[in-house]
This record gives C-alpha cells, structure tokens and sequence, in this order.
C-alpha cells in the first residue's frame, strides 16, 4: 500500500520519459567521435543542451505542452544539478554554477530557435559553431546544423508522443 495517496501527474510521467528520451539522443556516441563534439563535461552539456533545446522548441508549438515543457526543463535542470554534485562542485558553488549553467541553456535556446524558424543551415552552423566548437566556421558545425534541422522537421511533423520514442529522435550523422 502507497504511503502517499496521489499518484504522479501526467505531465510529470511524461516529463521524466522525455528527459529520457532527450538524454539518450545527447548520448550517441557519434556525436563524439574525432573532430566532434569534445568528449568533455562542456561538450556532454552542449550536447544535452541541444537536444533539450530541441525538445522544448516541439513543446513551445503545442499550445497544451506549457506543464510538459515546464517539468520536462525543472527535470533537465535537477539533472545539471546533480551533475554538478557528482563532479565535486560545493553545495556553496552550485546556486552561481547552475546560474551560468541556465543562462547558457536559454541562450542557446533562443538562438537554435531563431535560425530554426529561419530555417537558415548557415545561421545553425554559426550558432552551433559558435556555442559548441568556439569556432563558428568548425567542419563538423555544417552537418550538425543539417542533422538538427532535419530532427526539428522530423518532430514538427510528427505527432508529440514521438518525442518520447526513439523514432522521434532520428540518428546522429555518421
């Protein structure tokens, strides 16, 4: 018998399936590979930031998505903290870290977003180049644009629950 008697919302049980989700397309190792995203805990951030962005940018063109778009982001954040404990960071340093941390995020959101709506591949690269790389002219920076513009059709297209599935996240370029 449960203690509590209520159980989770739906926007909490989805919002833990898509921070799943998110998480695991941030993972592919192909976006690792030499001449890549860095393996490093900024290149493993960028990675989940970009994905994260992707997510909420499907969420933000759902007009009942606000509740899953915000326990999906209070989840992202739980995990950055957490991340951030796990790497050794003090409990005095984690309010600045987790700051800096959410300024980076937003920013990055909002300039995904605007050369996603533009559909620009060479406003994406620069600003992947620019956030990812330090190097807006980075050779990887052109076909990651092109593999996130392709994801963003992909989930655009699709019904929302293809967000928690694997089908929603298409592969990482090879």
């Amino acid at each position: 018998m449960a203690i509590w008697p209520f159980r989770p919302s739906r926007a909490n049980q989805d919002g833990e399936r898509l921070l799943e989700a998110v998480t695991q397309a941030a993972r592919r190792p192909a976006l690792f590979a030499p001449g890549r995203i860095p393996d490093t805990l900024e290149g493993r951030f960028e990675a989940l930031a970009l994905y994260g962005a992707l997510a909420l940018i499907r969420l933000r063109a759902d007009e009942g998505a606000g509740p899953l778009a915000q326990e999906f982001t209070d989840k992202l954040f739980r995990l950055l903290d957490a991340g951030l404990r796990e790497a050794g960071v003090g409990d005095t340093a984690v309010p600045k870290r987790m700051r800096t941390l959410a300024g980076a995020f937003y920013g990055r959101l909002e300039a995904y977003s605007a050369a996603i709506g533009a559909d620009g591949d060479a406003a994406l690269a620069a600003a992947l180049g620019r956030n990812v790389f330090a190097d807006e002219a980075h050779a990887f920076a052109g076909t990651l644009a092109a593999h996130v513009l392709s994801v963003a059709r992909t989930q655009a297209a699709a019904p929302l629950d293809a967000l928690f599935t694997a089908s929603g996240w298409p592969p990482a370029p090879q």
